[in-house]
């Protein structure tokens, strides 16, 4: 019996908070939390650490940013391409993919067949596994891809754990103008975006030659690369402690690659002429330095090398790439790291699929664009409704005329709790929506409504192709 008077108790009061949340809705009282019974735990409604819900008002202006960027990517005849959060672990960690230091931030799991697999960690990975996969795909392919990535790494402004990356790949070009396109892209959806920005440009073969012409083992040299790469970051004096520490580089290779860090500073003329004249001898500097000088003369055909600067430290974290690397930095902004990146990388594509494929792209990061947008100032509309239809006694009216405005183009939102007047008008300035389309008995009667702005008060009675000609102005 016990059972059974629980049982009912339980359903009498969902009953009662049913009806009793439904009456406080429809009157416009705000809703009160549900009372917890004593045994039942409380739930943490935050998202998970480095991860974010986005409100409308945010999400519409990323919404307003991601078109921007499509444009520009569309208008330099790159096409889109969505592949699968999750991946396979051994794609992931495949060689010539991101390398041992972004795995150990890599979200990785068994699914219940004991498969393992992860978050995908940038969206390069995915895009050469699908090219590899599609051997029928005609060459050079161009996709720019919007979509999350995941990175269990450390949390700071611009950087989360759940990110958004905005890609444009060509593959299939080995040629340095596939390099200064890519970077044309980007300097177009910086400015299209409205930013003061530069573009640090080097090559990873440039580096490679100077660590060999500095005598670092062979073993050593990614992790030289990396410690070179936090320049801007931690500082000379740090990055030297960095390759005499950790990365076990010689005290006489060492020497000589803080030489080269000192040259690397100043005129471009005065440093690729110096570099070149360094690394005559060795192949894969003399080689990076070709190609450097080829992507500079292209970059001033697309009529951006006033925006580029040769950074010779420059090397970019991840392990794939192989010739050009670059960085975009704003100007002006409290913001220091990049807002977006990229390089060749010609061994990834070629060691999924087996046979060699030339690619290059970039990236640009949403969430630190959002951040220097917040920064300057950017406004964002706070609801998609351009008019809100407030039907008073008239619902059927009302309905009616929201149909027309829809057919007319025009976002429409239409109370679904027949409220007075006066709370519509306080919902609609809450939501930020423009105007206030008012269907009275009257106005059901005459086919008409009254239109009021928001913004200044002012209203009028209009048909509604009358209203919807006034709302396309």
């Amino acid at each position: 019996m016990a059972l059974v008077v629980r049982a009912t108790f339980s359903s009498s009061m969902a009953l009662w908070f049913r009806l009793r949340t439904a009456k406080q809705y429809n009157s416009g009282m705000p809703l009160k939390p549900y009372c917890k019974m004593a045994n039942e735990e409380k739930l943490d409604l935050s998202s998970c650490r480095g991860c974010r819900d986005f409100l409308p008002e945010e999400k519409l202006l990323r919404d307003s940013v991601q078109c921007k960027l499509e444009t520009v990517f569309r208008s330099f005849g790159f096409n889109p391409l969505e592949t699968p959060a999750l991946e396979r672990l051994e794609v992931l960690s495949s060689k010539y993919a991101g390398g041992s230091e972004i795995l150990k931030e890599t979200y990785r799991f068994n699914d219940q067949g004991g498969r393992e697999l992860a978050l995908r960690y940038d969206l390069t990975v995915s895009m050469s596994r699908v090219v590899a996969g599609n051997p029928s795909l005609a060459l050079p392919f161009k996709r720019y891809q919007i979509a999350s990535v995941w990175r269990d790494g450390p949390i700071k402004l611009g950087r989360y754990r759940e990110f958004v990356q905005c890609d444009v790949d060509t593959v299939g070009a080995a040629g340095g103008i596939a390099d200064a396109e890519v970077i044309a892209v980007a300097c177009a959806a910086l400015d299209a975006l409205g930013f003061s920005y530069e573009v640090r440009v080097n090559n990873r073969r440039l580096l490679n030659g100077v660590l060999e012409w500095a005598g670092v083992e062979a073993e050593q040299r990614d992790g030289a690369v990396l410690a070179i790469d936090k320049l801007a970051k931690i500082g000379r004096e740090n990055v030297e402690k960095e390759l005499l520490g950790e990365r076990g580089v010689s005290v006489a290779s060492t020497k000589k690659i803080m030489q080269f860090l000192a040259l690397a500073e100043g005129n471009v003329d005065f440093v690729l002429e110096e570099l070149s004249r360094l690394l005559s001898k060795f192949k894969d500097g003399a080689a990076g330095i070709t190609e450097l000088m080829e992507v500079l003369d292209y970059l001033e055909s697309f009529g951006v090398r006033d925006k580029v600067v040769l950074d010779a430290s420059l090397a970019r974290g991840l392990s794939y790439y192989t010739g050009t690397v670059f960085e975009g930095f704003l100007k002006n902004s409290s913001i220091k790291g990049s807002i977006c990146g990229g390089g060749r990388y010609d061994g990834l594509v070629g060691a999924l699929s087996g046979k060699p494929l030339p690619a290059v792209g970039i990236s640009l990061g949403m969430d630190v664009i959002m951040e220097a947008l917040k920064e300057r100032g950017s406004a964002s509309n706070r609801s998609v409704v351009r008019v809100f239809v407030a039907p008073i006694k008239s619902l059927d009216a009302g309905i009616k005329v929201s149909q027309k405005l829809r057919e007319g183009g025009v976002n429409v939102a239409l109370d679904l709790l027949e409220r007075s007047v006066s709370k519509n008008l306080d919902y609609a300035s809450k939501q930020g929506i423009p105007f206030v389309a008012i269907v009275g008995p009257r106005e059901a009667k005459e086919n008409k409504l009254t239109l009021r702005n928001m913004k200044d008060g002012s209203e009028k009675t209009l048909s509604v192709e009358e209203a919807i000609a006034r709302l396309a102005d």
